[in-house]
């Protein structure tokens, strides 16, 4: 059977050459012969089926290890990754949407912060669990809600007292710039050895300035940055800033040295 060369292959199947070299390193869609000399690649006819393939599933953005697996997947399966993968985008989907509408709020307001009922109060000393997570934008509440339940769980398994809501530490004043690290905390009544990830930390007490947060979690750069003005104004250095979920809505707020 007559091979193809690469180029002829790529327009065949609708994916640009670099594309199949990056697959084919990748271990998706390998060249039917290697010329050992020249190291051109080579593809059978018979391939273009599945080469057709990648190249349309490659339009829905799937992550590689996905790809991989949906082309050997049985059909149960393929409908399994599939939703997964919809559910993935509808939450990028969601949080770009709420950021776009948030850069149209600024620029109506001419880039002016929101006015914020700054209030200053001690934060009490506690012991904690903690786990350090880092996620992009996209998938900063799933993973945050998986951290909070890993918390709970490690909580549970230690038999011990849980004494207050779960808060989220950010020892960087910039929110959502880049991948985000974030300490979630859960406080409990006991020391107890850490295990994995997950450990245990005293925090002293310490004087905040807080604020409720009225909107989404995807607002929350542009009241940390009122806080942080308002503090800075009274005279005060804000320094690690944190969320704490209350009966009435989320709390911003800046622990003050």
């Amino acid at each position: 059977m007559k091979l193809l060369s690469i180029g002829q292959f790529a327009q065949l199947v609708g994916l640009s050459v670099s594309a199949l070299r990056f697959y084919a390193d990748s271990g998706v869609l390998l060249p039917a012969q290697v010329d050992q000399e020249s190291g051109y690649r080579y593809y059978l006819p018979t391939q273009i089926p599945l080469g057709q393939q990648v190249a349309a599933l490659r339009k829905l953005d799937l992550p590689l290890s996905d790809l991989s697996a949906l082309l050997v997947a049985a059909p149960v399966q393929v409908t399994a990754i599939l939703e997964r993968h919809e559910r993935r985008l509808l939450e990028q989907f969601e949080a770009r949407r709420q950021m776009l509408l948030d850069v149209g709020r600024v620029l109506e307001g001419q880039r002016a912060l929101p006015a914020v009922d700054a209030q200053y109060r001690q934060w009490p000393a506690q012991q904690v669990l903690s786990l350090t997570m880092s996620a992009e934008a996209e998938t900063f509440h799933a993973s945050y809600v998986h951290s909070v339940a890993q918390l709970h769980e490690q909580a549970q398994a230690t038999d011990v007292q849980i004494t207050g809501g779960d808060f989220g530490l950010y020892h960087s004043q910039e929110y959502f710039s880049g991948p985000l690290q974030t300490e979630v905390c859960l406080p409990v009544n006991r020391v107890l050895t850490g295990q994995g990830r997950i450990r245990c930390i005293h925090l002293p007490a310490v004087s905040v300035v807080c604020a409720l947060h009225p909107g989404t979690w995807h607002t929350f750069s542009a009241t940390f940055g009122a806080l942080y003005l308002a503090a800075s104004q009274a005279g005060h250095q804000p320094e690690t800033s944190y969320t704490l979920g209350t009966p009435d809505g989320t709390e911003l707020g800046f622990f003050l040295n």
